[in-house]
């Protein structure tokens, strides 16, 4: 533990404690440390002049909380293994939760992997290219892997082919649609016109690659990128267009640095603001 993190641990626990109404601390110390999860997960000993003695269990990956030490909790180690069951338990919650989202998702994931790894074969394959067949190559796969992911675009939109007139190669076309779909409104306005320019920069500079002997190896990297970042754009449009880009934020001060509090006896969680101390039940 660096002499920065003592003391950044020390305010966040002086404020969680304040926040639970337990004031007038006299003494706070690290009791023990442990690493057996992997990170550091520090159990303090905080004794007060009028609330009694404590157990605050901090770390990394794990939740803020405070257990007593006057009636259940008599050492650091059986507040550690409590604190890591219900760390736990909201983990795998967490999972499930997760899961379940993704099982929604009409993107085929374990496909999109499969072209993250055409590409990424690809981009191995720059560093061994010793003839312009081998830079056409490289724009063949970015140009197959963009066909794949308008494949999968439209197996997620069944409607959509018929409905357009489209054919499910048509990554130009397809792209366009489904921005329109995963970015509505008029508040994305810019945002579906950006979006469109980079799907037809990066087919149309893959094209390039496919049919001119006359490119180099930097043509070749801007078409990965190009390539690569049309793929990662579809995937986030559509985790903004579910909604996974509103993280909890401070109803204060809308700081995103917080932490997730768990209080004794209690499975509510609690947002917990850092830099200003607001405290409010997660939704």
């Amino acid at each position: 533990m660096t002499p920065e993190y003592r003391v950044d641990a020390e305010q966040r626990i002086e404020s969680y404690l304040f926040g639970q109404d337990i004031k007038d601390i006299k003494f706070i110390q690290v009791e023990q440390t442990f690493t057996d999860m992997g990170g550091e997960i520090h159990v303090w000993n905080v004794k007060t002049r009028v609330d009694g003695s404590w157990w605050v269990v901090e770390g990394e990956g794990v939740p803020m909380n405070l257990y007593t030490q006057n009636e259940f909790y008599f050492s650091a180690d059986e507040a550690y293994s409590f604190h890591l069951g219900i760390s736990q338990r909201l983990r795998a919650r967490h999972h499930l939760e997760f899961k379940h989202i993704i099982d929604e998702l009409p993107l085929d994931i374990d496909h999109v992997k499969s072209i993250s790894r055409r590409l990424n074969s690809a981009a191995v394959a720059l560093n061994d290219v010793s003839a312009p067949e081998d830079l056409q190559a490289i724009g063949l796969t970015c140009r197959e892997s963009l066909i794949e992911l308008a494949g999968v675009l439209a197996n997620g939109n069944p409607n959509l082919l018929e409905e357009k007139g489209l054919k499910a190669a048509d990554f130009k076309g397809v792209a366009r649609e489904v921005i329109a779909i995963y970015a509505p409104g008029k508040s994305n306005g810019k945002l579906r016109k950006r979006s469109r320019d980079i799907m037809e920069a990066a087919w149309d500079h893959s094209s390039e690659i496919v049919h001119s002997p006359n490119k180099n190896i930097p043509d070749a990297k801007i078409c990965l990128l190009l390539t690569c970042s049309a793929v990662s754009l579809i995937q986030n449009l559509f985790l903004k267009f579910l909604g996974f880009d509103n993280e909890p934020k401070c109803s204060v001060c809308k700081s995103m640095d917080f932490d997730i509090l768990v209080l004794e006896g209690n499975d509510e969680a609690l947002f917990n603001c850092n830099s200003c101390g607001n405290q409010e039940p997660l939704s």
